[in-house]
């Protein structure tokens, strides 16, 4: 009885947090069927007429093109912070050097770092570089700011892989490289999922240094694209949603790919040796 009465309060615990986390899309999900005077009438209500419309306008008044611009800036973001990260961490945790404790030690350091304080001598940086208005200028800084992360957790998972594999593969003459690519690499696909999620929800959802770092309507990603579906006086909340919508399914689409490995990868990159 008592384990029955437990899990039962577990289960109510975890069907309210559902509830709670899953309501907006819910709600942002049955808005986006709906015409403006549903909208601000009967705000909570299902519409009487569902608008497939909404979708349609949304795609034809550009959202089709800010979503390919979100992703390829987060496609090619995440590519390079994963290929740059696991050098790293595969340096710093099988062939240490004198120093690289202090490497570590600032990677780790620099997680403290609110990322907006930096825009000013990013923007400024920028700049001079000739790289303003391009998708470089949002680039290089995503994959800045993703490292420490990235290099935290893929350096927990490298060290604490058994090191008889790396001795075995030395021995049956696998070099350096051959080691990483072939041993480190395949095993590393878990913690890979989890930095590739956590790196993409934070590139897909960044709307600061785009509004900074961009000007041009044909390169602004989805967050600032759905700025376009807001006027100075009204908003068209219908169209609005089923913006919202069309660009959060893809986070939603790479989560569940992704989601077997995500848990694994969490617990095995927290472990540091």
């Amino acid at each position: 009885m008592k384990k029955w009465i437990r899990n039962g309060i577990f289960y109510v615990i975890l069907i309210s947090h559902l509830l709670i986390t899953g309501y907006p899309f819910i709600w942002m999900f049955i808005s986006s069927f709906k015409t403006n005077k549903e909208y601000y009438g009967d705000p909570w209500g299902l519409p009487a007429e569902w608008q497939l419309e909404n979708f349609v306008k949304a795609w034809n008044e550009g959202i089709n093109d800010f979503l390919f611009n979100s992703t390829y800036i987060t496609f090619f973001s995440v590519l390079g912070t994963l290929f740059v990260a696991t050098l790293v961490s595969f340096y710093l945790a099988r062939r240490p050097f004198k120093g690289s404790g202090w490497l570590l030690g600032f990677f780790l350091l620099a997680m403290l770092i609110p990322v907006q304080s930096t825009l000013i001598p990013l923007y400024v940086m920028i700049t001079n570089l000739g790289l303003y208005d391009t998708f470089w200028a949002l680039f290089f800084p995503y994959i800045g700011f993703g490292m420490p992360v990235a290099v935290f957790l893929i350096y927990g998972f490298f060290k604490q892989l058994p090191g008889e594999m790396e001795e075995a593969a030395m021995m049956d003459g696998c070099t350096i490289y051959g080691v990483f690519w072939r041993i480190f690499l395949p095993l590393s696909k878990p913690i890979l999922a989890t930095v590739t999620i956590l790196s993409a929800f934070s590139i897909w959802n960044e709307f600061v240094f785009p509004l900074v770092m961009i000007s041009s309507d044909s390169l602004k990603p989805l967050p600032l694209g759905l700025m376009k579906f807001r006027g100075n006086f009204s908003a068209e909340y219908g169209t609005m949603s089923a913006s919202l919508v069309i660009s959060t399914l893809p986070i939603i689409v790479l989560y569940l790919f992704l989601q077997k490995h995500i848990t694994k990868g969490v617990a095995a990159g927290a472990v540091k040796g």
